[in-house]
Formats: C-alpha cells, sequence, structure tokens
C-alpha cells in the first residue's frame, strides 16, 4: 500500500510537471502545420534523431547511473558521491561532443549546426539535473522547472514565429531556451555544483559506473535503431516531406508518451527503490499488469480524441498523415511497455542482459522497413516499429521471468489488441459521432476494467470525509 501511495503521489507531480505544461507545446501544432513547410519539418525532425543517437552513446547514459547509485546510499554525502563521480565521467564525454562538432564544422556544411550542438548540449545537461534532482528528493522542484521551462518554450516558439518571422531555427532556439531556463531553475534550489567536493572521488565508483553504462551505451546505439532509425530512413528513402508527415503523425503518437512518461519516471524511483528486496517479483507483477491496463485504455481512447481535434490542428499539406496514426499509436503504446520492462533490469543491475533484445528487435525493425517501404511507404515505418518493439517485449518477457517471475495478464493484452482493431476502422471511417460513440462504450468499459482502484479510491476518500 505504501509503494502504491507513493507512486500515485509521484505519478501525480510528474504528471504536473510533464504532461500538463507540454500538451501546450502540442496545441501549436496549427502554427507548426500553417508556418513550416513539410520539408523543415522533415529536416529538423532528423537532425533531433540523430542527436537521440549520438547524446546517450556519447555520454554513456551516465545519467541513469547516477540515479541508481543514489538509491545505493542513505546518507547525503554518499548521495552526492554517486553524483560527482557521475560527472567526472560526463565532464569527458561533454569534451567529447565538443570536438566532434569542430570537427563537423571544418569538413562539412550541415544547416543549424551551432543550434543543433547547442541543443545536444543543453539536452546532455538537463538530463543530468533531471535525473539526479529526482533521486535526491526533489521531484517537486524538477515538476516546477519543468512547467516553467515549457512555457518558455512555447512562448518563445509564438513569438518567434509569429513576431519575427522565424521557421525551422525557432524550434531548435526556443527548445535550448526552454532547457536553459529548466536546468537554472533545478540548480538554483538544489544547488547541485555547490554540494560537490573533489574528496568525493572515487575510482572504484567510477569504474563500477563504467560498468553499469557501458551496456546502456551499447543498448541506446542499439535501440536507437529501433526507435530512431525509421525517420532518417523515411527521409533518405522518400524525401523530407515525407517525413514531415511522418513527424506529423508522431506529434499525436506523442501525446500519449506525454501521459506515459509520469509513470514511467515514478516507476523508476519505485522499481529502483526497491532492487533489493526479496519480494519485489510481487511488485513487478502487479505493476506491469497495470500499465498494459492503462496502456492499452490510453491508446484506444487516443484514437477517437485524435479524429475528433484532427481537422483543427492539421493545416496545409500535412493531412496525409491521418491513417498513419493508428498504427503509430499502437506501436508507441508496446515501446512504452519495453521501457517499463527495461527499466527492471536497471533496478537488476542486469543492464546488460536487454543488449541481447534490443539487437535483435533493432535487426527486425530495419529489415523490415527496408522489405516494406517499397510496397506501403511511410507506413512500412509504422509497421516495422511495431514488428521490432514487439519482438523486444517478447524478448526482455522471456529473460525477465529467469531473473524475477512476472505474471502478465495475457487474455486481457489478447482483447485489448481486438478492441485496438474495432477503434481503428471507427477511426478510419472519419465518423465523429460513430467515434464519439465508441469512446463511450470504451469509457464503460474502463470502469470494469479499473472497478478495484475506483473502490480504493473511494474508501479512502470517504475515510477522510469521516475524519
Amino acid at each position: 500500500m505504501e509503494s502504491a501511495k507513493r507512486f500515485i503521489r509521484s505519478s501525480a507531480i510528474y504528471f504536473a510537471g510533464n504532461v500538463l505544461t507540454k500538451i501546450i507545446s502540442f496545441f501549436l501544432l496549427p502554427i507548426y502545420t500553417a508556418r513550416i513547410a513539410t520539408g523543415e519539418m522533415g529536416y529538423y525532425d532528423t537532425s533531433v534523431s540523430y542527436l537521440n543517437i549520438l547524446v546517450p552513446v556519447i555520454c554513456m547514459e551516465i545519467w541513469s547511473a547516477i540515479m541508481r547509485y543514489i538509491y545505493d546510499f542513505e546518507d547525503e554525502e554518499g548521495k552526492y558521491k554517486a553524483v560527482f563521480n557521475g560527472l567526472v565521467m560526463f565532464t569527458g564525454s561533454v569534451v567529447l561532443y565538443t570536438l566532434l562538432f569542430g570537427a563537423l564544422k571544418l569538413f562539412t556544411d550541415i544547416s543549424f549546426l551551432l543550434f543543433i550542438y547547442l541543443y545536444g548540449l543543453f539536452t546532455m545537461l538537463l538530463n543530468v539535473y533531471s535525473y539526479s534532482s529526482r533521486a535526491l528528493g526533489y521531484t517537486t522542484v524538477f515538476a516546477v522547472s519543468g512547467i516553467i521551462g515549457s512555457l518558455v518554450n512555447s512562448l518563445s516558439n509564438i513569438v518567434m514565429i509569429l513576431c519575427f518571422g522565424m521557421t525551422v531555427d525557432s524550434l531548435y532556439l526556443a527548445m535550448i531556451i526552454g532547457f536553459a531556463v529548466q536546468i537554472g531553475i533545478m540548480e538554483s534550489r538544489v544547488r547541485l555544483l555547490s554540494k560537490l567536493r573533489f574528496s568525493l572521488f572515487d575510482g572504484a565508483m567510477i569504474r563500477s559506473m563504467v560498468k553499469f553504462s557501458l551496456p546502456l551505451c551499447l543498448n541506446s546505439a542499439c535501440f536507437w535503431f529501433l526507435s530512431g532509425y525509421n525517420r532518417v530512413a523515411v527521409t533518405h528513402v522518400l524525401g523530407l516531406e515525407a517525413n514531415g508527415l511522418y513527424a506529423a503523425a508522431g506529434k499525436f503518437a506523442y501525446a500519449l508518451t506525454l501521459v506515459s512518461i509520469c509513470f514511467n519516471m515514478a516507476w523508476q524511483e519505485l522499481s529502483y527503490s526497491h532492487g533489493n528486496d526479496a519480494d519485489r517479483s510481487e511488485l513487478y507483477s502487479t505493476a506491469a499488469n497495470y500499465y498494459i491496463k492503462f496502456i492499452a485504455v490510453g491508446s484506444i481512447l487516443f484514437l477517437p480524441a485524435i479524429q475528433l481535434v484532427f481537422p483543427f490542428f492539421i493545416r496545409g499539406n500535412y493531412g496525409g498523415c491521418f491513417s498513419l496514426i493508428p498504427l503509430y499509436i499502437l506501436a508507441t503504446g508496446v515501446s512504452i511497455f519495453s521501457i517499463f520492462q527495461g527499466n527492471i533490469f536497471v533496478a537488476e543491475k542486469k543492464t546488460g542482459t536487454i543488449f541481447v533484445a534490443t539487437v535483435s528487435a533493432a535487426a527486425c525493425n530495419v529489415a523490415s522497413f527496408h522489405l516494406l517501404v517499397g510496397s506501403i511507404g511511410v507506413q512500412a515505418a509504422n509497421v516495422a516499429l511495431l514488428l521490432g518493439f514487439t519482438v523486444n517485449v517478447v524478448i526482455l518477457n522471456i529473460m525477465l521471468k529467469k531473473t524475477v517471475h512476472i505474471r502478465v495478464d495475457i487474455p486481457f493484452l489478447l482483447g485489448s489488441l481486438v478492441l485496438f482493431a474495432a477503434a481503428s476502422w471507427v477511426y478510419m471511417t472519419n465518423l465523429t459521432w460513430l467515434n464519439l460513440l465508441f469512446a463511450a462504450a470504451v469509457c464503460a468499459i474502463s470502469l470494469f476494467v479499473f472497478r478495484d482502484l475506483i473502490k480504493l479510491a473511494a474508501g479512502a476518500i470517504g475515510r477522510k470525509l469521516k475524519k
């Protein structure tokens, strides 16, 4: 019960700090699609996709190591020792990153190279501050910084696009400004730099962190071929305009990802803190099945919601992304669960185990895309993504049973897939009344699915009212 309360409390904080505010940026989609050409959107999306592999590989996912090692200590000095030694590794990564971009400046002619460099640099810094702040107990500070940073990002975009006539360059610059504000707020409250000192240096801990992080680094490289490769492949095979449509469809799928982020962050803290408990298998099983239920219901309800708002958000030449959305949503739902599974292995400090699953899934994704793109075009990216993450989830589940026994509700999972197929058909009819009717039916089903949680919440509210 205490773990459930902690999970719900953390999820609520992260929901306020991440989801509510980043939804604001989603409402900028009409401005983006009206003012930014599909080719420019495709270029931005492709460059960010490259950063998504470069940043975690160069930094060796050190922020995950910092967070996990902080939970090994009860005293403040031990916690900051984990932060300091992680930052020693991080400093070397920043130097390597800067040298790489210096070489790109000398030998290539990449558009917006400075903006891309700063985007990646501030992404690294934000990850370090975010993971450290959360592990040190400053979850509210993290949430507030996310709120303010997202608002600054959104307002900066509006001003730069509508007042100064900027286009794709505003997307880079607004994100950089938002990241900088968020980092500044966390440093002003957590005061990370002022609490670090050279006496905390521990060579043995650094070696242990490298051993922990190296598999995560390799896994991130392979994971990019599972989650990010398709964007680059669409650009090279079908062109920037096609990737612009794929990126627009991804904005709707990202809304589902945003909702999952708050649960994922809370799950990271909960699983990491219970990584040494003897009865953790029961915790993992309960959490896994609730996670599946939330993902399934959320994915199904997203489709009628998107059909309703689509005409208001999509302008210009972006209408072709409508048919891409259902499979993108399904693939995103499967990917969310795979991340949940991966966090269990990190909690168990068995980061090398997930590498095999990621390599297999990435190979499936890349091969499927190139086999299908000639016949179904951009939709091949979604099919390949779905197949790849499905392979990842299946392999991770097999490996988990060898580590900790987890029971998954297979009948509910299969029933959810049938219901999602029905939701996709209703969505593609583009009939608003039918989508609303279907959504009402799913909401009624959801009341039954979550009846135990509803009873629990009602009982808690009743006890408080009696007091």
